[in-house]
């Protein structure tokens, strides 16, 4: 028992190595493997690999600011910690003692490898680069790195990680792009948010506010980056593609969703515990609405506790009997005269598809003219399609831990399904299961399944996408200390 109580966390014993290695940064001439040799020792890749700590490294990077890669999100990054690790472990040569290689590896992690001549004689070539993290640690390490990939943005993005640059140059091109550029399309990510906040445009020569009604999107591009904008802005599109059934008879277009529930959030609101003066029941009372789409349907769970929320003016009702209580110093300051100073409280919510969306859309509107929402099909088209997709969105927000497979609407009063998405069903012992890339569609007379990629292939183009959900943000629901940090999600109904 008393080892265990003396052992150290692992997350600690890593901080100290880190502190030596970095605090050493020495340079280091580890003795290199010649590869040209077929009798060559091994390196100790071969050997052994310090897995476990450079784990910890790799979980700390990945919620770590890294500026070389983000030059670009390009998608399906690795962590770069791995591949210095791995470029590390493969050039070096084994020790004697094969225990040791692991070490040899981690103790020279941190170290400066720039000057090592052997490691500048080694090549490095990955002819599937993609962004390019393998070139990019290789050239760390003071490799002669060569890369190659059939995408010309790969080859952009790697281009622009290793280029010498100046930051003042760097600073610059941005900030003609963004003048530009950003100045061009930022009336597309303008934004009201659902507690009634909109934006301002402004006049950067004056730094006048333009009044109601101006619109950006009637001038021409070049004109836009005259002006600023304040306010809601869009962040994030969530897009789903859909299935076309391939029945000649059909043609449904079904979104390929497996489950409803889209988002899920756990928020820390302050909250106070009172008895109402009136009934004499518990409730909890909490300073802020934690909400992530405050515009759609709601539903608190039944085993939530009973919980009021303050307004602006600190004023809120018993959810027992409607008595109306008020406490302006709670809301201003977070400390209650009655109640004392509020406690941080957990928030669970989920944000679930309304079953009318996932009934999808058929492939030519009333009046019998195409649906677009495939690459290359013609804008008109595409609207058309936008819009037939838009009529039945709509979304659920579930308040509480434990998600029931159906909940009750607030609105409709019928069974929304928490679990069942468009994928076809397979039986299984345990129940029905949905099955793997596939899915069933959903025009109700229909009713066939289809594998996805059959189904795609069939129509002979691309699956139509259409957008679901904007995720945004508001600044003036950020300022008046909203639990999502001003973020909220809204129907792409817009």
């Amino acid at each position: 028992m008393a080892k265990a109580q003396n052992r150290r966390p692992k997350a600690e014993i890593l901080l100290d190595d880190v502190a030596t290695l970095v605090g050493a940064r020495k340079k280091l001439n580890l003795e290199c493997v010649d590869f040209s040799d077929p009798n060559r020792p091994k390196s100790c890749l071969e050997v052994d690999f310090p897995i476990l700590p450079i784990n910890e490294v790799a979980v700390i990077e990945g919620n770590a600011d890294k500026p070389i890669y983000q030059v670009s999100k390009y998608w399906a990054r690795r962590s770069s910690s791995v591949f210095r690790a791995m470029l590390i472990a493969g050039a070096a040569k084994a020790p004697e003692s094969d225990r040791q290689a692991g070490a040899v590896v981690w103790q020279s992690f941190y170290g400066n490898h720039q000057g090592n001549q052997a490691f500048s004689r080694l090549k490095v070539a990955d002819i599937f680069m993609g962004g390019g993290t393998t070139l990019v640690e290789a050239a760390r390490l003071g490799m002669n790195a060569r890369g190659n990939d059939l995408n010309p943005m790969a080859w952009f993005v790697v281009k622009s990680e290793l280029a010498a640059v100046r930051r003042e140059d760097v600073e610059a091109l941005l900030g003609r792009v963004n003048d530009e550029v950003f100045g061009a399309i930022r009336p597309y990510y303008a934004q009201t948010c659902p507690r009634g906040h909109g934006g301002v445009w402004i006049e950067k020569a004056s730094g006048r506010e333009m009044p109601a009604g101006f619109d950006p999107l009637t001038l021409p591009l070049s004109s836009r980056k005259a002006y600023a904008y304040r306010g809601p802005e869009l962040i994030y599109t969530f897009w789903a593609k859909h299935g076309p059934c391939q029945a000649q008879d059909c043609g449904h277009r079904t979104p390929l969703i497996s489950a409803p529930v889209f988002a899920t959030k756990t928020m820390t609101v302050t909250a106070w515990q009172r008895d109402c003066s009136s009934c004499g029941q518990s409730f909890d009372v909490e300073r802020y609405a934690a909400r992530m789409a405050p515009g759609e349907a709601y539903v608190v769970l039944e085993s939530e506790k009973a919980h009021a929320v303050m307004d602006e003016e600190g004023r809120y009702e018993c959810p027992n009997c409607g008595a109306r209580h008020e406490d302006l110093k709670a809301r201003l300051t977070g400390e209650s005269v009655i109640l004392g100073k509020g406690e941080n409280k957990k928030v669970e919510l989920s944000l679930v598809l309304a079953p009318e969306w996932l009934k999808g859309a058929p492939r030519v509107d009333g009046q019998g003219l195409p649906m677009g929402g495939r690459p290359g099909d013609d804008a008109a088209s595409t609207s058309r399609w936008y819009e037939a997709r838009a009529r039945t969105l709509s979304f659920i927000e579930i308040r509480g831990s434990g998600l029931p497979s159906e909940v009750i609407h607030p609105v409709t009063g019928k069974k929304v399904s928490t679990t069942v998405g468009t994928s076809a069903m397979r039986q299984t012992a345990g129940g029905a299961q949905p099955k793997k890339s596939s899915f069933a569609c959903q025009e109700s007379t229909c009713g066939r399944e289809w594998d996805v990629l059959e189904a795609v292939r069939g129509s002979g183009r691309a699956g139509p996408m259409a957008p679901f959900a904007y995720h945004a943000h508001c600044p003036e629901c950020e300022a008046a200390g909203d639990p999502y940090s001003g973020r909220y999600f809204v129907p792409a109904r817009d």
